[in-house]
């Protein structure tokens, strides 16, 4: 990027805490006026900066993590020059192939591609994948009507990250540098065009990426790292069936269930009891309301029998409770 300027450290006055880089004298690019920046041809300057960002977060994993106008100067001779290297963001390998399929996933709208990728940046928290690929597709359904070129990443990346939060995922840090990184970029190239989208310049990006990800050699390192991989888990059997063992000799062996099926049977196993219960207390009631009404001597209420006040109490009490019963089986065989 030959307009791209980044200023040398000096090593001299570096340390662990302090930044210290060549001296540049420009303009702060948002202290340019419009007229000035059509002049200098700034939108030009504006697309080479963004593609170089995407150089640096897809392609080379080290990137800027803080773009904001002031870091960003115009420089005589038509140039650019980004500041202040004090934080930038680093992605592995396998980081830079998630945010690929990410963004491939987003331009091809494909729900199912994204939720892959969320999923993989969840670690061992429980999540609803059902629920959370619904929630994207809405998302996706959301913007399904505008054009691609017409859709602005900062929202489409916060939109995300809120859907994260509700599903308690908790955004990797090098990933959270990145997303704000290119937040504050769109933001800044904004400033030149109302109508500049960041997504416009991602696909020659992701064409070559995937591109060179059906190439002979990425094929190869792809499988060697599979191979590894496997060997490295046959290699660890040995050393975890020993762990385990010697927590079985020590006692400390646990083994932690977790099935919904179990707990379903659980609580049917408590509703039938209770309706045994209750069938038992209603046969009772029925037994004992038709011996006491058979008996006629005793005390009276309003000319009747107080043993054959309370028997028709135990019928009406007995008579309730069926209805109980009967309502709850049906309940429970529709459910």
């Amino acid at each position: 990027y030959e307009r791209l300027v980044v200023p040398q450290p000096i090593e001299d006055f570096t340390g662990s805490r302090v930044l210290t880089m060549e001296y540049v004298e420009g303009t702060k690019i948002d202290a340019l006026s419009p007229l000035v920046r059509v002049d200098l041809g700034g939108g030009e300057l504006i697309e080479e900066l963004f593609r170089a960002y995407l150089q640096q977060v897809l392609v080379d994993g080290l990137f800027h993590a803080d773009p904001h106008p002031g870091n960003v100067f115009y420089l005589p001779g038509n140039r650019i020059v980004i500041i202040d290297f004090g934080m930038v963001g680093r992605l592995s390998r396998a980081r830079r192939e998630q945010i690929i399929d990410l963004f491939s996933g987003i331009a091809r709208r494909d729900a199912e591609a994204i939720t892959e990728v969320v999923l993989e940046w969840t670690g061992d928290a429980g999540v609803d994948e059902h629920r959370l690929s619904d929630d994207l597709e809405e998302l996706l359904f959301d913007f399904s009507e505008a054009p691609l070129k017409d859709v602005r990443m900062a929202v489409l990346l916060r939109q995300v990250t809120a859907i994260m939060r509700e599903h308690s995922i908790v955004l990797p840090a090098d990933l959270t540098l990145m997303f704000k990184a290119l937040i504050t970029l769109e933001g800044l190239g904004r400033q030149y065009d109302p109508d500049f989208r960041l997504v416009e310049h991602l696909g020659p990006f992701l064409e070559r990426a995937l591109t060179d990800r059906r190439r002979p050699g990425a094929l190869v390192r792809r499988g060697r790292d599979s191979v590894e991989q496997m060997t490295g888990l046959l290699a660890g059997i040995p050393r975890d069936l020993a762990r385990l063992m010697r927590d079985a000799r020590r006692g400390r062996m646990r083994v932690d269930l977790d099935l919904k099926r179990l707990d379903h049977f659980g609580q049917q196993l408590d509703d039938t009891i209770d309706r045994i219960t209750v069938g038992i207390m209603t046969a009772s009631l029925v037994i004992g309301s038709s011996i006491v009404m058979t008996v006629q001597s005793g005390p009276t209420f309003m000319g009747v029998p107080l043993l054959t006040v309370l028997g028709l109490l135990g019928y009406l009490v007995a008579f309730f409770n069926s209805v109980w019963i009967i309502v709850n089986i049906w309940r429970s065989r529709r459910g």
